[in-house]
Parts: structure tokens; sequence; C-alpha cells
């Protein structure tokens, strides 16, 4: 599955994937400008995603997104805070 930008994104419009999900694991796809890791950025944990230690910005122990209706919300732990707009969207 990967995961591409949505409408309450700051860079909404990108057409190709930022992440792909694998295992209960988030790593980075060829449309994210940001960076290209081999290593998983962010783990999933029920409906919790957390950055993980290979994130730039370290491992945390608040969540940085949730997921509902294959969307990814930031959430609680995101350093620009909680949304109710979607950030990702999972095809």
């Amino acid at each position: 599955m990967k995961l591409y930008t949505a409408y309450g994104h700051p860079s909404t419009g990108s057409k190709a994937p930022w992440f792909r999900i694998a295992d209960n694991k988030i790593y980075t796809s060829y449309g994210n400008p940001e960076v290209t890791e081999k290593s998983p950025l962010f783990i999933i944990k029920g409906n919790n995603v957390y950055p993980s230690h290979n994130h730039p910005s370290g491992k945390s122990g608040s969540p940085w997104y949730k997921i509902k209706n294959d969307k990814l919300y930031p959430s609680i732990g995101h350093p620009y805070g909680s949304s109710i707009l979607p950030w990702f969207s999972i095809k």
C-alpha cells in the first residue's frame, strides 16, 4: 500500500506516493521530496502511527498520526499539532 498527500497536507498535489507501507512499517517512496530512507521512518500500532528511531526527529512516545477511514490525520504528537484534515490517503 502507498501513502499519497491528501487535501490537508501543506504539500498537496503530489501525484506520486510519498510513503509505502509494509509489515506495519512506513518507508519513504519515490514521490517524497525530503528523504529516501531504506529503514522505516514510522511504525504502525493499531490506529496510531509513531516515528521510529530512524526518523530524523527521533522516536516519540506520542503518535504523530491517527488512521481513520484509510486516511492519516496529524495527531497530538505531530510537531505541527493535530488536525481535522487528513494529510495522507492510503491507496
